[in-house]
């Protein structure tokens, strides 16, 4: 009986630690650059303001764009739990021969920055869209 007690504590031990993670959210996913032109080679940014919904503080990795219009300007500093977060991203309309509106997802990978935490990365996707013109 012992033996089995043990190892139900043991089990919630290990589920309570693998549950322990940052969660990063977004109220919005899709921020809009407006029209640009691209013979002037405009530039404009876009905040993006998230928030870590998860239970221990996490650290962005890095964010991987589809293509180089996106220049996406990462946080440094580890966000806490329940704490507010600002992504930086740039459309650059230089970098497209397209015209139109165009898109770009841009996924963001982050970690726990606490010891007692997972070591998994996890992601996220937001996205950006602009009016090319010429």
């Amino acid at each position: 009986m012992k033996q089995f007690r043990n190892m139900i504590l043991l089990l919630l031990c290990c589920s309570l630690r693998a549950a322990a993670q940052p969660r990063l959210v977004f109220s919005e996913q899709l921020g809009d650059a407006g029209v640009l032109s691209v013979s002037r080679e405009e530039s404009r940014k876009v905040v993006f303001e998230g928030r870590n919904a998860g239970t221990e503080p996490l650290v962005f990795d890095h964010a991987e764009t589809r293509c180089p219009c996106a220049e996406v300007q990462l946080p440094k500093k580890a966000v806490k739990p329940g704490k507010k977060v600002k992504i930086r991203v740039t459309f650059h309309a230089k970098e497209l021969d397209d015209r139109g509106v165009v898109g770009n997802v841009i996924t963001l990978f982050y970690r726990s920055d606490s010891p007692r935490g997972s070591s998994r990365m996890d992601y996220t996707r937001i996205r950006i869209r602009a009016e090319l013109k010429d």
